[in-house]
């Protein structure tokens, strides 16, 4: 295929690159350029991609929750005075912390 440097790639050899694919009404078929006999579609408009409002909601779903998170403390200060108040009571017990967390983790499917 060539392509000519003043008009680029024509109708006929767009259709041979993306070969028949219905990108038009089939009124609008068109024969290939010499040495290709097989017909071929080419499109009169451009490509078009329509986004519905589900998915736009659910993108907007995504970038508040997103904010969300960005603005939660990397630490929980409550979880943290809880465990030092566990520590001075001396009733943490470092094993059974440990456990819980491994099984939260198992649960969580994360792993």
């Amino acid at each position: 295929m060539s392509v000519d440097k003043m008009a680029g790639i024509n109708n006929s050899q767009v259709g041979k690159v993306i070969g028949n694919k219905n990108l038009t009404k089939p009124g609008d078929i068109k024969k290939a350029a010499s040495g290709y006999s097989k017909e071929v579609q080419v499109s009169k408009e451009g490509d078009k991609v329509e986004i519905s409002a589900e998915a736009r909601k659910l993108q907007e779903t995504l970038s508040t929750l997103k904010a969300e998170i960005k603005n939660m403390p990397d630490v929980r200060e409550e979880k943290v005075k809880d465990v030092k108040a566990r520590i001075e009571a001396g009733i943490y017990d470092p094993d059974a912390v440990t456990k819980e967390v491994a099984r939260s983790i198992k649960n969580s499917g994360l792993i």
